[in-house]
């Protein structure tokens, strides 16, 4: 009978079947990590000028392209000879044919940060691009750590074989009852087919990942994204390629383009973190003493040491035309301002974080 769900204890991979409609278990595990996501993303779009209704166009834009390219840069980098060319309509069907498996994380978010920037390009007056970006991050570690439950349920993405019997057990391995699928050097050593414990690297990437996680709601609950837009998703690439570059020298499965890729972003991701949170914070310091400039009035008002010391720099930089660094500062003309000759509270720097409470310690000027 069609409608009738069918026992299905000779695969542990499927979850039920009706009819001829199999739905397995990873599957599942997806779908409900993106519901996750997407109630995540419902309720936390408020605090970027978005509404619900925009937080499901954005799930609409990220999703479909995400697996789009989840599975072309799965196919791409070393499978080209399984799926190509193309001689029938069958041959097209398997190269879609997600269902089957086959996709890859790293695809998934160049396909979603493509959905971001055309959802962003709808929205501009709205918000921006790194909004949303750090919108996306948390609801895309979340999933990725649900998501790893179906590696267990598919015996896949496992590591090295393990032959001390001090770590045969969980957390530190997994027994696999069918260890197949994969091509590697340690796995013609421990036989085809044939049970045993592995590494559990599915497992070490959702603690891995989980500590990403932590990380990020809490610069999304103190509202540092508001400072540093856009600083969460290079993060996350810092973070999960990190985890993923030491993950691929023990899975068994492991791409060696993977390695490379990871091996580039990591650094990359590194520096361009650090120079962004530079480029913030002397560009919120330049409009606070240019504002202030503009309406010729610094009495009463606190400025650090570095305030005075970054708006000196910028006038430099602004008055060098051939300066790259002219990019990351706002149009409009630089004020010049005669430090030496006005009045102002002056923040030592090492008060800095105090300087609040501390502002009118020191008087600075005439």
């Amino acid at each position: 009978m069609f409608l009738s769900v069918l026992a299905t204890a000779n695969d542990p991979t499927t979850a039920f079947e009706i009819g001829s409609l199999t739905v397995k278990w990873y599957g599942l595990i997806i779908v409900f990590a993106m519901l996750i996501g997407l109630v995540y993303v419902c309720v936390e779009c408020k605090k970027i000028n978005l509404k619900v209704d925009d937080a499901i166009e954005l799930f609409l834009w990220v999703i479909p392209l995400a697996i789009v390219f989840a599975r072309i840069l799965y196919i791409i980098p070393g499978r080209v000879d399984e799926f190509f060319p193309w001689n029938s309509f069958d041959d097209f069907v398997e190269f879609i044919a997600i269902w089957d498996g086959g996709i890859t994380i790293i695809g998934g978010l160049v396909g979603g940060v493509l959905g971001g920037v055309f959802f962003t390009i709808r929205h501009r007056k709205q918000c921006n691009f790194g909004n949303v970006a750090d919108l996306v991050v948390v609801p895309l570690l979340t999933g990725q750590i649900i998501g790893r439950l179906g590696n267990f349920v598919n015996q896949e993405a496992f590591g090295l074989p393990i032959t001390d019997e001090r770590f045969m057990s969980f957390p530190f391995g997994v027994y696999i009852t069918r260890p197949s699928g994969v091509e590697s050097e340690f796995y013609d050593k421990v036989h085809a087919n044939v049970p045993g414990w592995f590494c559990a690297t599915f497992f070490y990437e959702m603690v891995w990942n989980s500590i990403g996680l932590a990380i990020c709601l809490a610069f999304w609950e103190k509202g540092k994204n508001k400072k540093y837009p856009g600083l969460m998703l290079i993060f996350y690439l810092f973070w999960y390629m990190l985890g993923r570059l030491w993950l691929e020298f023990l899975r068994m499965d492991a791409v060696p383009v993977t390695k490379v890729l990871c091996g580039v972003v990591v650094p990359l991701s590194a520096i361009a973190g650090v120079l962004y949170v530079l480029a913030c914070d002397s560009t919120a310091a330049y409009k606070k003493v240019r504002a202030l400039a503009l309406m010729g009035d610094f009495k009463d008002v606190a400025l650090t040491e570095y305030e005075v010391n970054n708006y000196v720099f910028v006038g430099k930089v602004l008055k060098n035309a051939k300066n790259p660094l002219r990019l990351i500062y706002t149009k409009g003309e630089y004020v010049t301002v005669d430090f030496e000759n006005t009045d102002y509270y002056r923040v030592p720097k090492k008060y800095r974080s105090r300087f609040k409470q501390l502002a009118k310690t020191e008087v600075y000027g005439r």
